[in-house]
């Protein structure tokens, strides 16, 4: 089945996420943003939970805070709209997508961790962690989507970063090169691909037949960036300094800050000096 969609900025197809079987994808060449481009399908009843919008690039993507999130070709840029069911329908959603999203890739080899709530990260050559992938998570009306941004072939230089960025970027292809310096190789796949695998491993996960809204914190404390160390978490001016202990049941970070352990469900994480 092939369903064509048509507007003044892209031209989509509409095609299965594995041959003969599995969530629907909307593919685009240039949109303004993954985000409303599948909140507009959504409303034109064209995207089911578990379907998914991708395109080579955005003129108007955008990250945590609506702050810019640049995307000319070669990356990954994707919306996947999600069921409105737990672990999806409170404050978990974020990090459980994260989890998610950190297993299918780790499926594909890539050791990525999640720093809390929603990003990823890979250590570089140095051992020194660098964002790789970006989730936002928008609901409106019923309809919540997961927007995804993966670093495959390039990442924006630190001098790009916002100044308080927690993490410098990294890309998969980077990731890749430092690997092959010390005698090791990675097979970079395209956007395409990537995506492909990944919405097949998030429905696999999500629907394996186990209760995922009480199972996807198992194996978290592997996963967690800075778990057993002293990280501060800023929110709105306000610095809270802690020891990282690990997520609660409702995806809050829980950090012990000097003999009592507190669970916090906004700000941003960065190591603590």
């Amino acid at each position: 089945m092939n369903r064509a969609y048509q507007s003044p900025q892209a031209e989509g197809s509409r095609t299965a996420a594995a041959v003969g079987r599995g969530p629907w994808v909307w593919r685009f060449g240039v949109v303004g943003s993954c985000l409303d481009t599948a909140r507009m399908l959504a409303a034109r009843g064209w995207l089911a939970p578990w379907e998914s919008v991708q395109a080579v690039s955005q003129t108007a993507g955008r990250g945590q805070l609506r702050r810019q999130w640049r995307s000319p070709p070669g990356n990954l840029y994707a919306a996947l709209r999600l069921p409105c069911a737990p672990p999806f329908d409170g404050s978990a959603a974020a990090p459980a997508m994260g989890v998610l999203a950190a297993r299918a890739l780790q499926t594909m080899g890539w050791p990525v961790r999640l720093k809390w709530p929603n990003d990823l990260v890979l250590d570089g050559a140095d051992g020194t962690p660098r964002k790789v992938a970006g989730v936002l998570l928008e609901e409106r009306g019923g309809v919540l989507l997961a927007g995804m941004g993966l670093n495959v072939a390039w990442a924006p230089e630190t001098a790009e970063l916002r100044a308080d960025a927690a993490l410098e970027a990294t890309c998969l292809a980077a990731a890749a090169a430092g690997r092959e310096n010390k005698g090791a190789s990675r097979h970079i796949p395209t956007a395409e691909a990537l995506w492909q695998h990944l919405v097949m491993c998030l429905y696999s996960a999500y629907n394996s037949g186990h209760s995922f809204s009480e199972q996807w914190r198992d194996g978290l404390e592997d996963m967690l960036l800075w778990r057993g160390l002293i990280v501060e978490l800023c929110d709105d001016g306000r610095v809270t300094r802690g020891r990282l202990e690990g997520l609660g049941a409702s995806g809050g970070v829980c950090l012990d800050t000097g003999g009592r352990v507190e669970e916090f469900f906004c700000g941003s994480l960065r190591r603590g000096g």
